[in-house]
């Protein structure tokens, strides 16, 4: 299993202990150094799964003079390790720590390998400032374990039938000491020709390349530096295929890692490698991968065509879905990390509800997503991806406006689970309550027949009554018309509120609009249908 956590948002780093740093709005980053030194420590990070591979990595600007560290520390039974060190970041460039060895496990470069699973973690980045503030734009820390599924998801067409095209790059085109070594900076300088900055092959591998082991195949190194030209990024683990499919659809194309014996990837200009990068740069109508592969002779031998199972095989299951995910800052996917979210018009503080202010164009509830287009201060243009229009941009796309953005945190819903049917549930997590709108969508765990465990957005466990979760079923029964009904009678007696979409309100005699009626009352179903009424 994998999984990644990024932490991009104001909402994401609640929780953590800092010293020496002010916070950053959205579009600039997350912290900034405000004197000499500083320290950013999460929150413990509980995982949903146990694991025994740890890679971390970071962007930021970093003036001369100025560094970043990066340590992690790992639970193991109930007992927490020592502080591992994972690299430092300088103007100058990305420093490994070479081996560092303990009972508890190993870090090998830029990976922490465990000898005993670990359940939860911790990261700490300790700051040194230059002549200028150094800038954390985002921290991620990706984990896993050797539990790989054994075949490639089905494929599906979708949005992601296509191809970037890349301009391809070949690593041979190097010069002879280089052009053996420098796969990922072959990729990298690919990717960064999509996102505008065309580069010199050689100046992009001796820029990405890892100042202690000398490496030009250091993930963070590599992503480190197409930080510090602005880019986001981070190192991930991917899940399956259906992950780099939703990266294209969205227009990003994704760096791999792939490890492969004789025979194992057909169409691949080497016969086999300990370790390789290339780039997803798309999938066939068939669902095979597109490939730009920098191991291919000469430009024109780049662009490849890899058989679906096949390249499952050599990147899932050998590398556990390794990827550099490298982009713009927008646009950008996001959920919602609060109860509920307003949507408005336009960026203008409110002094308090107004039942009837047509500025107020909807609510977005806890685990929806949204697109961000944009930022200004601290709020957000986006678009609500599970309120359709149509009328706005004369085709189906998700509802626009404007929200805060210290209600967005970057870690991805759950695909499917019960969704709440009750106007407002309680959960308990730990000793705090959360209170969620009837239609919010959760991660279920385990249920004891009295109460469901869910997990939430954060990795953090809560507790939900039973009861209060509906588990929509894949097609509709006889009993669906009367469900959707009863979801609508929530709201009986409570005020039309103009843009009203959720069971949380700040009064509890404020209700909905009618299309947010409806919204609530079908999606307690499963089904999501347009926003506004003429829809």
């Amino acid at each position: 299993m994998n999984h990644t956590v990024l932490h991009r948002t104001s909402l994401d780093a609640a929780g953590s202990r800092v010293t020496g740093l002010d916070r950053l709005p959205l579009a600039e980053g997350l912290f900034r150094t405000k004197g000499a030194t500083a320290t950013l420590e999460s929150r413990d990070i509980e995982s949903p799964f146990g694991f025994d591979d740890l890679v971390g990595s970071f962007t930021a600007d970093v003036p001369p003079g100025g560094e970043i560290e990066l340590t992690v520390k790992v639970r193991i039974a109930d007992a927490w390790t020592e502080w591992f060190p994972l690299g430092a970041l300088s103007a100058g460039g990305w420093t490994s720590t070479g081996k560092t060895v303990d009972d508890d496990g190993i870090v090998d470069i830029d990976t922490l390998k465990l000898n005993k699973k670990a359940s939860a973690f911790r990261y700490r980045l300790k700051f040194k400032a230059g002549k200028k503030a150094v800038r954390l734009r985002s921290v991620a820390v990706t984990i896993s374990d050797a539990e790989v599924p054994q075949a490639p998801p089905v494929f599906s067409t979708g949005p992601w039938v296509r191809d970037l095209g890349l301009a391809p790059r070949s690593q041979g085109d190097a010069q002879e000491k280089y052009k053996h070594d420098i796969c990922s900076p072959t990729s990298l300088a690919m990717v960064l020709e999509f996102w505008g900055f065309n580069q010199g092959l050689e100046e992009v591998a001796l820029a990405a390349q890892d100042r202690g082991s000398l490496l030009f195949g250091n993930w963070p190194a590599n992503v480190a530096y197409a930080g510090s030209l602005g880019l986001e990024g981070h190192v991930a683990r991917l899940e399956s295929l259906t992950d780099g499919e939703t990266e294209i659809a969205l227009g990003r194309p994704v760096i791999v890692s792939v490890t492969f014996a004789e025979g194992e990837l057909p169409n691949a200009p080497i016969k086999k490698t300990r370790g390789h990068v290339m780039v997803i740069g798309g999938f066939t109508p068939e669902g095979d991968v597109i490939a730009y592969d920098p191991a291919g002779k000469g430009r024109d031998q780049v662009r490849r065509i890899y058989p679906r199972t096949a390249f499952h095989k050599v990147w899932r299951v050998n590398k556990r879905g390794l990827a550099y995910l490298i982009g713009s800052t927008f646009p950008r996917v996001f959920t919602v990390g609060a109860p509920v979210a307003d949507l408005w018009t336009k960026p203008v503080r409110r002094a308090g509800v107004k039942l009837d202010d047509d500025a107020h164009l909807s609510q977005i509830l806890y685990g929806e997503v949204v697109t961000a287009l944009e930022a200004k201060g601290e709020w957000v243009r986006v678009r609500a991806e599970e309120q359709e229009s149509f009328l706005h941009a004369d085709a189906w796309q998700g509802y626009p406006g404007w929200m805060k953005a210290d209600t967005l945190v970057s870690a991805r819903p759950p695909r499917s689970g019960p969704i709440v049917r009750v106007r407002q549930a309680l959960l308990q997590r730990g000793d705090d309550l959360l209170t969620l709108s009837v239609g919010t969508r959760l991660a279920s765990v385990s249920e004891n027949g009295k109460d469901t465990v869910v997990r939430l957005l954060d990795g953090n466990l809560a507790e939900i009554p039973s009861d209060s979760l509906y588990s929509a079923p894949a097609q509709p029964t006889a009993a669906s018309r009367a469900e959707i009904i009863r979801t609508a009678e929530l709201f009986l007696g409570t005020s039309y509120y103009w843009g009203g979409r959720s069971g949380v309100q700040p009064d509890p005699k404020i209700g909905v609009d009618c299309s947010g009626l409806v919204s609530l009352a079908y999606r307690i179903h499963g089904r999501d249908v347009p926003r506004d009424s003429h829809e």
